[in-house]
């Protein structure tokens, strides 16, 4: 009986002393608030989050913090295969929230000082000499800012240092993957490097960040970045009316399955009361699904403690992981949903048409070797699923990319050379060109990479583009007809 009284006592006074033992470290966390400014941000994080658990790490997986961007498998190391130019589609990089957040000011949405960020904020320096870091080449961004304005700030909708820390390193990852099979990458003149960017600073300065780390300075100081009116880069093919009703029904359907989630509604709502500003209350923003989603990766992709209410109500780890879930669930419903992939076709056509040209250009002497756009998720969203890419939650990632190769097959030279020439498509590294719906001639270069050829993509786009819409053109199949069978989900 004594033995077993001491061994409560002992147990009782371990447990309390376990106690004081993490009073103590908050309290030191606390105490050095003034040395580290990091610090209670690193208390509330555990507290709310939980970094380090398996759940968490998922999350923040979702940020793709710049140091946690690597090396695909861009760039083919065969004598068999020359690269003959790449077409990159960008996502910017990490920005403030599209929406008026509480708490906005908690989060410091600057990023540490790395050497490539030194070099690129002197290169900038240099380059106006005026000493307004604004860009001073030709085009439609002349006068432009090339860096955000307030660092610390997270600015709505605007790009943070952490976003062009992002496209630094995502840019200088490319050239490593390059510089052996691509040693005219850092030769390439400014007329050999076509630019596309939207009208938004954080989508052009994401591409300057980008090619500083991609390309020579020189090349870099003389180019003409062009605008897209789209953010779909659709050049000329942008005009149909469709796209309006398409939009309206692929949200009624999204709206339709939150109502069968009554659970993830409340839990919207209640996320959306701690985060979003009270202008919002009784906006249908309150309770998105997708503006939650935002708004949270504001707090968490900055590593700072979610918003509390009081120390009774606060945004936890279930929140966080409850909205992310249920948004990558709604987006994998996307597809299957004949209204997404009819918009996604109608949206990305221009775009993959201008693609075909520049594929054709690069097979010649004369046109560019290198074409950027800097755009948006739904850039890369829309033209993956045109593609008929399986879903692929990463493209929603910040700095996310998507990359056409095109090479010749060096064997065929001065034989047939025309149907020597093929490209891949990579995503975020990864080679998917075996998921692309047309290409039926291809070359398996391993168990997970593979070529297309070029005529396989030009005929999908003369001959096959609108079949699944039994039309034969785009004007045709942007005709509003066909818009009453709502409730038409189809597994495609």
């Amino acid at each position: 009986m004594i033995l077993q009284n001491r061994a409560v006592n002992c147990y009782f006074i371990l447990i309390v002393w376990i106690l004081l033992a993490i009073l103590g470290f908050y309290k030191f966390l606390d105490r050095n608030h003034d040395v580290s400014p990091l610090a209670p941000v690193v208390t509330k994080l555990f507290r709310n989050l939980g970094i380090s658990s398996g759940k968490s790490r998922k999350i923040f997986g979702i940020c793709n913090f710049p140091e946690d961007i690597y090396q695909g498998n861009e760039g083919i190391f065969d004598g068999q295969w020359s690269l003959k130019g790449t077409i990159i589609l960008i996502r910017h990089g990490d920005r403030g929230p599209l929406q008026h957040l509480k708490q906005i000011t908690d989060i410091n949405c600057n990023t540490p000082e790395t050497n490539i960020i030194t070099s690129y904020k002197s290169y900038l320096h240099n380059l106006t000499v005026t000493g307004k870091l604004q860009w001073t080449g030709l085009g439609p961004f002349h006068n432009f800012p090339l860096l955000p304005p307030h660092p610390d700030r997270c600015l709505l909708g605007q790009l943070t240092m952490q976003g062009v820390s992002q496209l630094l390193n995502l840019g200088l990852i490319l050239r490593r993957s390059y510089e052996s099979v691509w040693p005219q990458l850092l030769r390439l003149r400014d007329d050999q490097i076509l630019v596309y960017s939207t009208r938004y600073r954080r989508t052009f300065q994401s591409a300057i960040a980008f090619l500083f780390g991609l390309i020579s300075n020189e090349t870099l100081a003389k180019l003409t970045i062009f605008e897209s009116q789209s953010m779909s880069f659709c050049f000329k093919d942008c005009e149909c009316p469709i796209t309006d009703s398409l939009k309206k029904l692929v949200h009624k359907s999204e709206l339709h399955q939150l109502q069968h989630h009554p659970a993830v509604d409340t839990l919207s709502q209640n996320t959306g009361k701690l985060l979003l500003s009270t202008d919002a209350e009784h906006s249908p923003l309150m309770k998105d699904p997708n503006v939650i989603r935002d708004s949270l990766l504001a707090f968490v992709c900055h590593k700072t403690g979610l918003p509390c209410e009081d120390p009774t109500n606060c945004i936890r780890k279930g929140n966080v992981a409850g909205i992310i879930t249920y948004t990558e669930w709604i987006n994998f419903q996307k597809w299957k949903n004949v209204h997404w992939k009819r918009l996604c076709l109608l949206k990305s056509y221009g775009q993959i048409r201008h693609i075909v040209q520049q594929m054709l250009h690069f097979v010649g002497s004369n046109g560019p070797k290198l074409v950027l756009y800097s755009g948006h998720d739904f850039t890369l969203l829309q033209l993956a699923t045109a593609l008929g890419l399986a879903n692929d939650p990463l493209l929603l990632r910040y700095a996310s990319r998507l990359i056409f190769e095109v090479y010749q097959d060096n064997r065929a030279i001065g034989n047939n050379e025309e149907k020597a020439i093929y490209f891949r498509l990579l995503s975020n590294g990864r080679d998917v060109t075996k998921q692309i719906i047309f290409c039926r001639n291809l070359v398996n270069l391993d168990r997970s990479s593979a070529l297309c050829r070029i005529e396989d993509i030009v005929r999908f786009l003369h001959d096959d583009y609108f079949s699944s819409l039994n039309v034969t053109n785009f004007k045709d199949a942007c005709i509003k007809k066909g818009e009453n069978s709502e409730n038409d989900f189809l597994q495609f």
